[in-house]
This record gives structure tokens, C-alpha cells and sequence, in this order.
């Protein structure tokens, strides 16, 4: 049996501003992405029953394992159909190819561990492994002679969300437009790197709905206008990037994060205020935030253990 195995991280943003409402619906962004190490995990393989079929297990001792065991998260409610993410990123790649589902017979399986609607981007996650694993699946199987290129497949994988592109990337980017105009940071190898820990919510939270809260929110004064200039500030990249200690350089990141979707997120799911209250007396945490549209909390330690 052939089976093609690839990772793709989950991400935290250290920055998010967020402009006004485009007329199709969207935001433009300013966003600061960092991958952090609680990785998705697809593998493609050779099934019977033609087409894409799709399983799920959960990585043990991950962030989703943990909401397993609290009764928070039952994996079987996530959908496993064309909607989902690892299915829509195989099946890109498979019609980029000049393929069609009657072509192959193969399953999608999917190793959970970051959290499901957390704000943490782990349905990104889902389709860039899924675009490398069957990438890779069909040089392997000889259906192709060559793999799809990396620029074109950030250029599919901008369509299937915005988060994807970073995923397929990881690292450190600042993104712009709808958060798929990515650019790397170079992060050199001797930089102390920031430690998290996170603190999954005991219920998930819709990301078009946090967006019509800060909307709404924005209009009745309730959330601070938008920025009229959108970018990531120089000296929160700089502090990110330096080979300075960390204990130096954690005071100026702590007091230049920031989410403009946190308050409509807390509003949605009071009990994100409280954790972030709880964390901010808590020895060892140089600070705290709401992870994306939420509403997994993310804290920042000075060291890992």
C-alpha cells in the first residue's frame, strides 16, 4: 500500500489589525503569523473505494487530546465530506494535476492536535499537509511525472482560505490583504525562541461570526475604529528576530501584541476575559492573548519548562 505522510503547523498571531469592511465582505489584515509546534498530521494512501475517502484520529498528548479527555470536543462532529479542508487541499492538487476523482482511489487521514474552530488555524493546517501528502502521492503512484511547483501551490492554496498559504509555509511572516500576502521573516538560527502554551476554550468559536461582532461592535463605538495605515510595527519584528536575550526582548513583544479580534471574541465567550485575567497573576507568564478569532488563549513563558 503507498502512503505519503506530511506535517503542516498551527499558528498563533502575535499581531492582528483588522480594517474596515470591504464591500465584497472581507477585511484587509495586518498580521504577524508565527507557527508554533503543534502540527497537523495528513497522510494520503492507497484505499479501495474510488475517489477521496476520509478518516480522523486524534495525536495523543495534543491540545485536541486534552479536550478529548475534558468532554469539550467530540472528534466525531468534524465533518468529514467535500467541506472539509484536507479533503478541498487533496482534491486542489489532484485537478491542478489534470486528474479527476475517478483517477485515483485513495483516503485522507487526518491527525488532529490542534485545535478545532481555536483560532489557531489547524483547517489550514489540515489542507497545506493535505496538498503536500498528495502532492507527493502522485509522483509516487506514477498518475504524474512531476510534483506541483511551491509558488503555484500557494497560489491554490490562497483560494481554499486565507490561512493556508502561511501554512504551507510556517515559520515567521507578516501577512497583508486577507492575510495571504506573505512575507518571510528571516529568523537567524542563534535566536531564542518564544515559548507558548495554550489554553484550549470549552467550546469553539465561528470566525464570520467574531468578524460581524467586531463589525457591529465598531459601528456602535463599542471597539476602536481601524487604523487608517495597516502594517506590522518595525520594532515587534525586530524584537522577534534579535539574537538579544530573551528576557530583554520579551517586555517590548509582551506590550506590542495585539488583536483587534480579542474583544468581540471575549463578548462572544465571556470565559476568554476570565482566562486572560487568571494568566495575568500567574508567575511565569510574560503575557497573555486571544490566538486569532479565538478562543484558545495562548500564553508567552520565558522558558519552557
Amino acid at each position: 500500500m503507498l502512503s505519503c505522510s506530511a506535517t503542516a503547523p498551527g499558528k498563533v498571531n502575535l499581531y492582528f489589525a483588522v480594517g474596515p469592511l470591504r464591500a465584497d465582505g472581507y477585511h484587509e489584515v495586518a498580521s504577524l503569523y508565527a507557527a508554533v509546534d503543534v502540527l497537523e498530521r495528513v497522510t494520503v494512501r492507497s484505499a479501495k473505494a474510488p475517489g477521496i475517502t476520509q478518516s480522523l484520529s486524534v495525536t495523543p498528548g495534543s491540545p485536541v487530546a486534552e479536550q478529548v479527555a475534558a468532554g469539550t470536543f467530540d472528534p466525531a462532529l468534524v465533518p468529514l465530506d467535500a467541506s472539509n479542508l484536507a479533503y478541498r487541499g487533496a482534491l486542489a492538487v489532484l485537478q491542478e494535476q489534470g486528474l479527476r476523482l475517478q483517477d485515483i482511489s485513495v483516503e485522507v487521514h487526518i491527525e488532529k492536535a490542534v485545535p478545532v474552530a481555536g483560532g489557531m488555524g489547524g483547517g489550514s493546517a489540515d489542507a497545506a499537509a493535505a496538498m503536500k501528502a498528495m502532492n507527493a502521492y502522485l509522483v509516487q503512484a506514477d498518475l504524474v511525472q512531476d510534483s506541483v511547483p511551491r509558488e503555484r501551490l500557494l497560489e491554490l492554496a490562497a483560494s481554499l482560505g486565507a490561512d493556508v498559504p502561511f501554512a504551507l509555509l510556517g515559520g515567521l511572516a507578516v501577512g497583508l490583504g486577507l492575510g495571504e500576502k506573505l512575507t518571510p521573516l528571516e529568523v537567524p538560527e542563534a535566536t531564542e525562541q518564544l515559548c507558548f502554551g495554550f489554553c484550549p476554550a470549552s467550546a469553539g468559536l465561528s470566525t464570520p461570526a467574531v468578524f460581524r461582532e467586531l463589525d457591529a461592535g465598531r459601528e456602535a463605538g463599542r471597539y476602536p475604529a481601524p487604523d487608517p495605515v495597516l502594517e506590522v510595527p518595525a520594532t515587534l519584528i525586530e524584537a522577534l528576530t534579535s539574537q538579544a536575550p530573551l528576557a530583554e526582548r520579551l517586555p517590548i513583544i509582551s506590550s506590542l501584541l495585539r488583536n483587534d479580534l480579542a474583544a468581540p471574541a471575549s463578548s462572544l465567550l465571556p470565559e476568554l476575559q476570565s482566562t486572560l485575567e487568571r494568566l495575568a497573576h500567574q508567575p511565569g507568564v510574560a503575557a497573555s492573548f486571544v490566538s486569532g478569532s479565538g478562543p484558545t488563549v495562548v500564553y508567552i513563558s520565558p522558558d519552557k519548562a
